[in-house]
């Protein structure tokens, strides 16, 4: 969300707590693999630190195996996965795993995100090996143990891999979602807060248009006519929906069909050639010459100067801080 302040400025909400987010411990430079070793992330460490608070978890030393110890994997019997040795695939450690993750999800559910290790057999979330047959052919469609418990139990929390987190558009998606799901969670007394829903829908409104108006009418149709009767069914629903959507990136020209809404909110403030300005960097955006960042920042600027209350209660041009990411590949 953006406020103004005494002086004009444009500036994100900072008055909540840092979003919370689960993070292999691997990634935050601990020796908890299996070699002994660790895969410190910079952009995890160095990055997101300063802003998000980080909860290490590592699933396999958690879950009582030691490190260093031996490699395990994922290996498909019958109908199942299984966490097996590699060396000595008669050794299971399936039951110790599920359990541990049972356990330790529950102590877990206060998170806005986690960022998983990829292609782990506890911590991997998109496409990690498994084992098919007895010569070692492997497919990459399974989910690390853990890390499949985490979302079943918590479908709603954003998740990412940390090499996926590379792709700029991936990335900043992500923290959208993080920071929208926060703002979620601190919806005061909500099962009694009808003009909690309402304000947040509202307040996501630009966010949710650059998915596509339709889908911001459907959910637009999901709050209406909400009482407090109704109240706790429909956010349910409303926010199953909701964190679903903004899982979609947005493509250049609804963005641009975005930023000229915004526009149309300053056509009374604006010289013809700030207009022009606008519209061609639009444009340029459309064309995908120029980044995301450049019209966004053009708009901030004229928003500085001409504060548009509504505009400026929107969470589009400012949906997390700004040093998380470039907006330059949405």
């Amino acid at each position: 969300m953006i406020n103004i302040d005494n002086s004009n400025n444009v500036k994100l909400d900072t008055s909540g707590n840092k979003p919370k987010i689960g993070v292999s411990a691997c990634l935050l430079g601990k020796p908890v693999r299996f070699d002994g070793g660790h895969k410190n992330n910079k952009m995890i460490v160095d990055e997101l630190s300063q802003f998000i608070e980080l909860v290490s978890v590592c699933p396999e030393l958690e879950a009582g195996f030691s490190s260093p110890r031996p490699a395990m994997q994922l290996r498909r019997k019958g109908d199942e996965i299984r966490l097996l040795i590699n060396k000595t695939p008669f050794q299971d450690m399936t039951e110790q795993m599920t359990s541990y993750a049972d356990k330790k999800v529950q102590q877990l559910s206060d998170l806005d995100g986690f960022i998983f290790k990829k292609d782990s057999p506890s911590c991997g979330a998109f496409r990690v090996p498994v084992v098919i047959n007895d010569d070692g052919y492997r497919h990459r469609d399974a989910t690390g143990l853990f890390a499949q418990a985490f979302m079943q139990q918590n479908p709603l929390t954003p998740v990412e891999e940390e090499g996926r987190l590379n792709d700029n558009a991936i990335r900043e998606n992500f923290f959208e979602r993080i920071y929208a799901y926060q703002r979620w969670k601190q919806i005061a007394d909500p099962l009694n807060n009808v003009s909690g829903l309402f304000e947040f829908h509202a307040r996501h409104k630009l966010m949710l248009m650059g998915r596509g108006s339709a889908l911001y009418q459907e959910l637009g149709r999901m709050v209406a006519h909400t009482t407090r009767a109704n109240l706790a069914e429909r956010r349910s629903a409303y926010i199953a929906r909701f964190m679903e959507v903004m899982t979609l990136r947005s493509r250049p020209g609804r963005q641009v069909n975005v930023m000229q809404h915004i526009m149309g909110y300053l056509k009374d403030v604006l010289s013809g050639e700030d207009k022009q300005e606008l519209l061609s960097v639009f444009e340029a955006y459309r064309q995908r010459e120029l980044p995301l960042i450049t019209p966004i920042t053009l708009l901030r600027h004229h928003l500085r100067v001409h504060p548009q209350p509504y505009i400026n209660q929107q969470h589009y041009l400012e949906p997390f801080p700004r040093q998380l990411a470039l907006r330059s590949s949405l």
